[in-house]
């Protein structure tokens, strides 16, 4: 089946959260997720806000990705693309749905001029990393640790 990709817009708020909270409870996380549609709303209509990619298969929704530009790569002068959430419906994985949403994000990215793509993914999703390694991507060097400090 061929996959459809759209620029989310806030009318897709529900739609968004309810592939985020899919998303963390994939992840083991859903006790952490409580986003609304407002609040996501709200994240999409900041400067430089969040934004949505939905992926759909003959019409229906069949997955999502959101993303951001961030921080200033100093060096290049450039952003960075971030991609934030990426969820495919359970019975659509292996479509080529990952691939597409990948294959825009680096789209985005190359014509906002940003530095590069970064995503983060948890250590035990296998899955997930087998098809970022097809994708061409490498883990960052062992160099640059992430630390967060989380703000309650």
């Amino acid at each position: 089946m061929s996959v459809t990709l759209r620029n989310g817009t806030s009318g897709d708020a529900e739609l968004i959260v309810g592939y985020l909270k899919k998303l963390a409870d994939y992840e083991k996380l859903g006790d952490v997720c409580n986003i609304t549609p407002d609040a996501l709303v709200k994240l999409m209509n900041e400067e430089n806000g969040l934004r949505a990619v939905i992926a759909e298969q003959n019409g229906v929704p069949a997955g999502m990705m959101t993303w951001y530009t961030y921080k200033i790569a100093t060096f290049s002068g450039k952003r960075i693309f971030y991609i934030e959430d990426v969820f495919i419906d359970n019975d659509k994985r292996g479509e080529g749905i990952g691939t597409a949403l990948f294959a825009e994000a680096e789209r985005l990215a190359k014509e906002l001029e940003c530095a590069r793509l970064e995503w983060k993914c948890l250590d035990w999703n296998i899955p997930a990393r087998n098809f970022y390694v097809k994708t061409g991507a490498a883990l960052s060097g062992s160099e640059w640790l992430t630390y967060t400090i989380d703000l309650k």
